[in-house]
This record gives C-alpha cells, sequence and structure tokens, in this order.
C-alpha cells in the first residue's frame, strides 16, 4: 500500500467538485483522479466492505487480471485503484480471450481460478461496467462484490 498518498489533499480536490464522478453504485462513487488512478468512496457499510475486499484480492493475487488496487485507507472508507479505459459491450473482453460465449471465458486456464478463489460471482463478472481496459488489456476493476458479500449486506433474509 503507497502511503505517500495525500489523502488530505485528496478529500479537499473532492469536496471543490475537481474530480468527475465516473459513476456510483449501491455501495460506493468513482471519481477519475485525473493522474491515471480512480476513487473509490464508499458511501454505506456495503461500500466499506468493497473496498476492504477489493484490497485484500489485490494484495493476493498477482495476475494481470484485476485492476490494482494502490491505496486503502485505514476506516476502508477511500480505496485508489488503477484507472482503466470502459468496456462498453462484454464482446470486447470475449473478442480479447478468442471465445464466443462466458462459459468458455470462465473455463480458460488464467481465469477459472478467479470466482471459487475469490468467492466472485460470475453472473457479476460478465457485467462490462466491471470490466475494463488497461494498456488494451481487459482486466476486472469491480471485484468487491463476493458470496460473502452479497449474503451479508445485500440479502432480504
Amino acid at each position: 500500500m503507497d502511503t505517500t498518498i495525500n489523502l488530505s489533499a485528496i478529500i479537499t480536490s473532492l469536496q471543490n467538485g475537481v474530480y468527475p464522478k465516473l459513476g456510483s453504485g449501491s455501495g460506493r462513487r468513482v471519481y477519475d483522479l485525473q493522474n491515471g488512478t480512480v476513487l473509490k468512496t464508499a458511501k454505506n457499510v456495503r461500500g466499506y466492505a468493497q473496498n476492504q475486499i477489493e484490497y485484500i484480492i489485490s494484495e493476493m493475487d498477482d495476475s494481470e487480471q484485476f485492476a490494482k488496487v494502490l491505496y486503502l485507507s485505514k476506516d476502508n472508507l477511500y480505496l485508489i485503484m488503477e484507472k482503466a479505459e470502459p468496456v462498453n459491450d462484454f464482446s470486447q473482453v470475449r473478442d480479447y480471450f478468442k471465445v464466443k460465449t462466458n462459459r468458455e471465458l470462465f473455463q480458460l486456464n488464467n481465469l477459472s481460478y478467479i470466482p471459487q478463489k475469490y468467492n466472485l460471482l460470475i453472473s457479476d463478472l460478465c457485467r462490462p461496467v466491471n470490466w475494463g481496459f488497461i494498456n488494451g488489456r481487459p482486466v476486472i476493476i469491480d471485484y468487491g462484490f463476493t458470496g460473502r458479500i452479497r449474503r451479508k449486506y445485500y440479502s432480504i433474509f
């Protein structure tokens, strides 16, 4: 984790509207820090948990399948990650890996371990918003929604 991040300056700039908002989900907002990175801010306990999970997975995984987390605040409120260019249609990911179906994609050696090892949901991994391109290569950019997070924070029962 990079300790040279000046989080207070980033927060001040965020409050002053300097950083464009790229998107928002049920637990987090994502801002472009305009330096090749994004800031994910937790909106609620779901977001705190998702930030923490993304940091853990990024630290554990040494493949090039995930955008790397560069910083996580001690309270899990702020996460800084590599910025990726958006995937507009999931066929872009399949085309890159030269497969025709999502099933084939997650049977590839370099992707087949991901759902089970990290408890990630294939249905979630097949959404274009969870992927991006870094240096022309597709990477998973939103990987904080695990089976455990879904059960704990999103299940009604």
